[in-house]
């Protein structure tokens, strides 16, 4: 069970968890898979990312910009970038304890 201890897996599960919300129709206005994800955050708006994120040809109240859906890439892309985060964090603390070590020895 040592993947637990990981925060790839923790992100990971996290990221899961709000893809099946905002499937499930729980964030209509896309807070939570957008906005809180900074590489999502970062790309959505962008010209060419924008209409492959976005699903602007299925808007269901077109008067209301917020609830505009997304498309699959959206979903991948927000999984992907948080097992990279997670990944990142992991490396970072692998690397404090190896060099905690190195210099007690």
């Amino acid at each position: 069970m040592i993947f637990l201890r990981r925060f790839t897996f923790w992100f990971a599960a996290a990221s899961l968890c709000i893809c099946l919300n905002k499937y499930g129709g729980n964030d209509d206005s896309n807070i939570l898979l957008v906005g809180l994800n900074p590489v999502l955050n970062a790309i959505a708006y962008t010209e060419p990312m924008r209409h492959w994120i976005f699903d602007y040809g299925n808007v269901p109240h077109p008067e209301n910009s917020a609830s505009i859906g997304v498309r699959f890439p959206a979903y991948m892309l927000h999984l992907m970038s948080f097992v990279l985060i997670g990944a990142i964090i992991d490396l970072l603390i692998l690397k404090l304890r190896t060099k905690r070590v190195s210099s007690s020895s």
